[in-house]
């Protein structure tokens, strides 16, 4: 497959993007930074260096997506102090790109899970650790991803979102559980490299189409 990934510097993000290339996906990166990348990476892609977000000219981001067949965003922020709106306006930027280049690829989108206690949860991370807990201390990250998922949703185009718990730089653990349009009982962390393979799965599973995913270890 065709694949494109915003936040391939990232933890995650480069996780999808190693992953993707092993597997024989043709991989695109875009990126702010391309030194960033490990130099045996960027051999093996083809690398776009741009802000998504900030660019004044955005012809970059549409050719990037033009032809794809899916698009992956792992765009996120480490900042959990203050209100941003980071997801949110990549979400914004990315389906606006996508609609623009006339071609439909998949839009799979990055988010967490700790926004939406429900079905799957047990009552206790359900009642208490979500909304009591999690929601007071994550609440700008967690209304950043809120707002990003609301703009897919009424984007026009495919979409998959995979929503995950606390994600940890550990090894893989050979595999992964996940929910469809439900929460994953226990499901409060998952590695990254985990992560990217279920972002991957659902860039390449037609299935998952028009769902939202959440998985965790």
């Amino acid at each position: 497959m065709k694949l494109t990934v915003f936040g391939a510097t990232g933890g995650t993000g480069r996780q999808i993007v190693l992953q993707a290339v092993d597997a024989g996906h043709e991989v695109t990166a875009v990126v702010r930074d391309a030194t960033r990348l490990p130099a045996g990476l960027r051999d093996r892609i083809a690398v776009v260096e741009t802000d998504p977000v900030d660019a004044v000219d955005r012809a970059d981001v549409t050719a990037a997506v033009s032809g794809r067949d899916a698009v992956i965003s792992a765009i996120g922020t480490r900042d959990l102090k203050h209100p941003t709106r980071v997801c949110t306006d990549a979400a914004g930027v990315l389906t606006a790109a996508i609609r623009s280049a006339g071609s439909r690829p998949r839009f799979v989108l990055a988010s967490n899970s700790a926004m939406a206690p429900g079905a799957g949860d047990d009552p206790l991370t359900r009642f208490l650790v979500k909304p009591i807990v999690l929601a007071p201390l994550l609440r700008h990250m967690i209304e950043d991803m809120r707002q990003a998922e609301q703009v897919v949703r009424a984007s026009g185009v495919p979409w998959t979102i995979v929503r995950a718990g606390r994600l940890t730089d550990g090894r893989s653990k050979g595999g992964y559980r996940c929910g469809i349009d439900r929460n994953v009982l226990g499901g409060f962390q998952i590695t990254r490299a985990d992560f990217a393979t279920a972002m991957l799965d659902a860039a390449t599973d037609p299935a998952q189409a028009g769902h939202v995913v959440s998985v965790g270890n």
